[in-house]
């Protein structure tokens, strides 16, 4: 997702390297995280601490803001009526600057205090994956509610969890609806980073499976007007129905205004990345009618969902998105299962996770596979329009948007 330069969005050598050292001293040096001494005394200490201390990671100057928002709302309903176990939430917020280093840098100091059991956050894949090593090894509960990368959790840790749905599962629904647009020629473009790559692969994947041809596919790194100018040459050259954009929220915005600029008209699908003001801040008019991937949608909501839905826009004057129910979920969740548990010893929080069958929250009903991995899947997808988004319905997205091209 969003990175404070293009260059930090994937893993640079001397990135790489401080992992594979870390993973190392973690696996060889004699009582180091994840040893039986060092759980031992996090199960102790977390059970015998004032209050549940989970660590909260997020890239605080990014756009997606509303995770704060969301997760806060969570621990002051929980505090409020009691907390669990008779213990109030306390937060440990720590801004990851959407920087691997620091990320690693988070990690470490929260494995460092045997007193928190949980973490929970991480917006950037490329981030997410090798600190979840870290907490894995630390034995700290984890569960991402943003990274999309198909290969989160590949040891299958009893301690790694994800609330949303995958790449795989966005690249699907976006397939499905070219498919039934009835389109068959497509282009793509991606952010060189893990969560570009992976969305990339599985999107083509899955419309090579519904015989769409990718007839060109294209990376970006800095996200200059020069880059994306190389990219449109080609392009406006072709002939295709649709173009595919697994981009940040800088990036993406702006090569909607480079292919617009060339008159490539066609509608663009976007990756889940996108879902962000800034897409029609800074890509304004052009923008319209860009389609993109959400979690959420605020009118396909339950009795519990539409309560909160009022609740957030009350408090904070805007309608929640999905990175604020995915934070708020995700901790009523922790607290369920630390309540069913009876106990904050991550091990029996993560058993009592992979318990839970169709647990009710606001953008879904969470059970869980052996991976962590939420069952109930839900992507949505929503449209630009009138320099608004515009949630569509399941039943009628296709002839929504077959309608919007009209215009």
């Amino acid at each position: 997702m969003k990175n404070n330069s293009y260059a930090s969005s994937f893993f640079t050598v001397q990135s790489f390297l401080k992992c594979l050292l870390l993973l190392t001293l973690l696996t060889l040096t004699p009582g180091c995280y994840g040893s039986g001494d060092k759980a031992a005394l996090r199960k102790e200490k977390s059970q015998t601490a004032q209050t549940i201390n989970i660590g909260v990671v997020w890239p605080f100057a990014s756009d997606y803001k509303s995770f704060i928002n969301g997760i806060v709302m969570a621990s002051d309903e929980i505090n409020l009526s009691g907390g669990v176990l008779g213990k109030k939430i306390s937060l440990r917020l720590k801004d990851d600057e959407s920087n691997v280093s620091r990320g690693m840098i988070i990690a470490d100091q929260l494995a460092a205090d045997p007193e928190v059991c949980a973490a929970i956050g991480f917006c950037n894949s490329y981030v997410t994956l090798p600190v979840s090593y870290i907490y894995e090894a630390a034995g700290i509960l984890m569960v991402t509610t943003a990274s999309t990368a198909p290969g989160f959790n590949p040891v299958r840790s009893p301690l790694l969890f994800r609330t949303v749905a995958n790449g795989s599962d966005i690249a699907k629904k976006i397939a499905d609806v070219i498919n039934r647009l009835g389109y068959k020629k497509a282009v793509l473009c991606y952010v060189k980073n893990d969560y570009g790559l992976t969305a990339a692969n599985a999107c083509e994947d899955e419309l090579k499976n519904l015989l769409i041809s990718v007839i060109d596919r294209r990376p970006y790194i800095s996200g200059s007007v020069a880059e994306f100018n190389q990219i449109t040459d080609c392009w406006k050259l072709l002939k295709f129905d649709c173009v595919i954009l697994f981009g940040d929220d800088v990036g993406g915005p702006e090569f909607i205004k480079a292919i617009r600029k060339e008159k490539i008209a066609v509608p663009v699908f976007c990756g889940d990345a996108m879902n962000s003001p800034e897409l029609i801040n800074i890509a304004g008019g052009d923008a319209e009618g860009a389609i993109v991937s959400s979690f959420f949608n605020p009118s396909a909501v339950s009795a519990k969902g539409s309560k909160f839905v009022t609740d957030y826009k009350n408090r904070f004057g805007v309608l929640p998105d999905s990175f604020a129910t995915g934070a708020y979920d995700t901790l009523k969740l922790v607290a369920e299962a630390i309540k069913r548990a009876q106990n904050t010893n991550p091990q029996k929080i993560a058993e009592a996770l992979r318990s839970l069958k169709n647990e009710e929250g606001v953008a879904n009903s969470y059970s869980f596979d052996e991976r962590g991995e939420v069952i109930n899947k839900k992507v949505f997808l929503k449209i630009v329009s009138g320099k608004k988004f515009i949630y569509l319905d399941s039943s009628n997205e296709v002839e929504y948007i077959k309608k919007s091209l009209e215009k």
